[in-house]
């Protein structure tokens, strides 16, 4: 079991009425921000050359297959094959949805 930390912030005023109430949606609020943090330090690494896309991933925390969007989002176009992640080649089906 995870111990906790309790950490205090300065936040403008306009930040800190946007902040929800309840403590366990605030928590929510700043796992998604770290998120989105750790997406982007990935990604800035892969643009700098440092590492595939697959190791940005890993350092991001998330899957191969949900940093290839994020990293269209981010205006990179990742070289990625099919195979790679279907295990096999892809169908118009598949294509479409990915």
């Amino acid at each position: 079991m995870q111990g906790t930390t309790t950490i205090s912030i300065s936040l403008p005023d306009d930040l800190a009425q946007q902040m929800p109430a309840e403590p366990v949606e605030r928590q929510r609020v700043f796992e998604l921000g770290l998120k989105q943090w750790r997406v982007r330090q990935a990604l800035e690494a892969f643009k700098r050359g440092e590492g595939t896309l697959a190791y940005a991933a890993k350092q991001a925390g998330v899957s191969l297959r949900e940093m290839i969007p994020l990293a269209y989002a981010h205006g990179l176009a990742p070289k990625v094959d099919p195979m790679r992640l279907t295990g096999g080649p892809l169908s118009l089906d598949q294509a479409t949805t990915l």
